[in-house]
């Protein structure tokens, strides 16, 4: 799995575009964390791509890192089921360090962080895109 992160408007989903080759039509699977809920991998096959962005957003609906984990798991585990299959995803960094004061934002912002250093244990690759360029961190 690869998890790629940054901030808002640096480049992230054009990077992930061009690396993977999604605009040559490679078969993959596009899900938007700001448009709808994730699911699990059942009844995806014939992917090779599979693509989770707005990890952040999916994170605010449902801030239970424990259930993230197992679900990173599952996804984990349909990458390694086939050769050649690859999961990625792609999160904002919340607030770049700057702690909000609403009680709420603060909860959110504690679970993607505790979310994102899970995803990063189990990746095998993490990225971190800034103005578009890409600093490879493991």
């Amino acid at each position: 799995m690869h998890f790629v992160v940054g901030g808002a408007f640096q480049g992230k989903r054009k990077w992930v575009r061009e690396r993977y080759g999604i605009s040559d039509g490679v078969h993959m699977v596009w899900h938007d964390g700001y448009q709808e809920p994730y699911g699990l991998p059942d009844g995806i096959k014939t992917a090779k791509t599979v693509v989770f962005d707005g990890l952040e957003a999916a994170i605010r609906r449902f801030p239970d890192a424990e259930e993230w984990e197992r679900f990173f798991c599952a996804w984990k585990q349909w990458e390694d089921e086939v050769a050649g299959r690859t999961v990625v995803w792609v999160g904002t960094d919340v607030t770049q360090g700057v702690v909000p004061t609403a009680r709420e934002d603060r909860r959110w912002r504690d679970a993607v962080g505790i979310c994102y250093q899970r995803l990063a244990a189990i990746c095998c690759r993490v990225d971190r895109i800034w103005c578009g360029l890409a600093e490879r961190l493991k």
